[in-house]
């Protein structure tokens, strides 16, 4: 027996007549094989047992209802309940007795009531404990599609369903390359309440009821649905938990098998009714039902930290340059929700890219923006479109100036004066007025920068004539590389993150409404960067801007007057 062993004994044994005894090393509860090990304890009018499994105390213990018992809020299906316990590697008694104690309280809460809407607000975790092993449900429906038809494809372990076969067909090329193979038709039905454990159906006729019962049009659409006579139809249920939040899970409803364990015919399914009259109640009822384990493919409608994720997902954003810094960006922006890009840049990716591009060695000699278009989508198959110009600026605008009309936003990440100088002009104009965010970065990138420019606003303001900056913040005695004329210098990839995180939270705070006045945003390296590079900080810089922190930052101001 191990020391912690040991000690959670003799604790135990402190309790007096509520302690029942150690589990047997044989008891299915000790999951945890060789090394685990349980207590049993009354509590409560219950039994419970703490179990500790083999890496313990660097392992949290786990208390379980001990028997048959009913369904509570926060108990899985075998019994274990849902802690949060800490876990105390130093003090092995003192994370037992945490345990217990998390676990008598939240006894007590689920006998006085506390915890009755924890079935509908998790209802998609309980739904799961039952729920067929072998086979799942991906789901990309958008927040309130309720009773509608929608579209599924599959096979015998992963059953698709999506809102639309307009929709099926977007992600399935984004994420596939192809067209779906079989896409048929199904529904999503809404109901007005969510079930408790005791309510899910294990059977057709069990859906069927249910649907009845909590849904205005369910059966009809169900009964319109099984009329086609489909030998396997997976179902969408929706609906909303007390607080709102939304859930959908899935069934998936077949013909049994016969005698052969074939799936039956058609004529077995409407025995005793006339071909096509069989009332779809009885259909329904002759059905198989498995339920699903569900997943959501729409991961930002739970993931992303904005409510304002729906805005997001309809947001035009146009991306020029995808060099290091602008497929940085595009990246960040799809995985937080933007659903629409235009990607702009005439370059290939080359050997010296690939240690700070999106892009890896197996890109290398293929266009920047098509092959960064290709991996975003495959990446987030759920975005709304990604379309790519492997192009300059200057000739994307000129064989169509109305290009950028649309979008609610254009990036700027050529690191070129001449393009940046192009769109400014070009965006000067009145009939081409849309927002504009610029970024770059200095030598060696020991300041990142990004500019928020609202229409009227000009970028060339902050430069002379030949691109030189009105103010910089750094200066460096280090040389630069002398290839391409010592016009580009070093970086690595986390100084170039830096600029990344910079221009991507000014684009997202833009387009959530939180920025609506043109900005300057810089990020400083800290000192022993600065260091590295030979660097110092301009006396521009620290009269204006003040003296950077050791540790680097953040650093704002306004934007160059015309």
């Amino acid at each position: 027996m191990t020391e912690p062993h040991d000690a959670i004994d003799a604790w135990f044994r402190g309790l007096g007549r509520h302690y029942l005894g150690r589990v047997r090393p044989d008891d299915p509860i000790l999951r945890g094989g060789a090394g685990s090990a349980g207590w049993r304890l009354r509590t409560l009018g219950l039994e419970i047992v703490l179990v500790v499994d083999r890496l313990f105390p660097y392992s949290k213990p786990t208390v379980h209802l001990a028997g048959e018992t009913e369904r509570m809020p926060h108990v899985e299906r075998d019994g274990k309940l849902c802690l949060r316990n800490p876990e105390v590697p130093s003090d092995p008694v003192m994370a037992v007795a945490s345990a217990l104690g998390e676990a008598r309280q939240l006894l007590r809460d689920v006998a006085a009531g506390g915890e009755r809407d924890d079935f509908e607000e998790d209802f998609g975790l309980y739904w799961a404990q039952d729920a067929a092993a072998d086979h799942a449900a991906a789901l990309l429906l958008p927040p309130g599609h309720g009773t509608a038809p929608a579209a599924w494809t599959g096979n015998r372990k992963m059953t698709y369903v999506f809102a639309s076969g307009g929709e099926a067909r977007r992600w399935w090329r984004h994420r596939n390359g192809v067209d779906p193979v079989h896409l048929r038709r199904t529904a999503a039905i809404e109901l007005n309440a969510l079930p408790r454990p005791d309510r899910y159906p294990e059977s057709g006729a069990e859906l069927w009821s249910l649907i009845e019962e909590r849904s205005a049009e369910g059966c009809g659409i169900l009964g319109e649905l099984l009329r086609q006579m489909p030998k396997v139809l997976p179902l969408v249920l929706t609906g909303a938990a007390p607080s709102g939040r939304r859930h959908a899970v899935a069934v998936l409803l077949s013909h049994p098998p016969d005698l052969k364990r074939s799936t039956v015919h058609r004529k077995v399914m409407e025995r005793d009714y006339p071909r096509g009259e069989v009332p779809a109640s009885v259909l329904c009822s002759r059905y198989d039902l498995r339920r699903l384990r569900c997943e959501a493919l729409n991961a930002a409608n739970t993931r992303l930290p904005y409510a304002e994720r729906d805005v997001l997902a309809g947001k035009r954003v146009g991306i020029i340059g995808c060099g290091a810094l602008g497929s940085g960006v595009a990246r960040l922006i799809v995985k937080s929700g933007v659903g629409h890009l235009v990607l702009v840049d005439p370059e290939t990716l080359g050997w010296e890219n690939i240690r700070r591009h999106q892009l890896g060695a197996g890109d290398v000699h293929r266009l920047k923006a098509t092959t960064l278009a290709q991996a975003l989508v495959r990446e987030n198959p759920d975005i709304g479109s990604i379309k790519a110009f492997d192009t300059t600026l200057q000739a994307f605008l000129s064989s169509d100036p109305t290009a950028l009309a649309d979008l609610d936003l254009v990036i700027a990440c050529t690191g070129s004066w001449a393009a940046n100088a192009f769109l400014d002009h070009h965006l000067l104009s009145p009939r081409n007025g849309i927002p504009a965010v610029y970024g770059w970065m200095e030598a060696h990138a020991l300041a990142s920068h990004a500019a928020l420019l609202m229409p009227g606003t000009s970028f060339a303001a902050g430069y002379d004539a030949a691109g030189n900056a009105r103010m910089v913040a750094s200066e460096s005695r280090k040389p630069r590389p002398v290839e391409c004329g010592a016009l580009t210098s070093p970086f690595g990839a986390i100084d170039l993150a830096q600029a990344e995180a910079l221009t991507s939270r000014l684009v997202l705070d833009f387009l959530r409404g939180k920025q609506t006045e043109s900005a300057w945003r810089s990020w400083l390296v800290d000192a022993s960067a600065l260091a590295d590079a030979e660097g110092s900080w301009t006396p521009m810089w620290l009269a204006t801007r003040g003296t950077p922190d050791p540790l680097g930052g953040m650093a704002t101001g306004p934007w160059w007057q015309a």
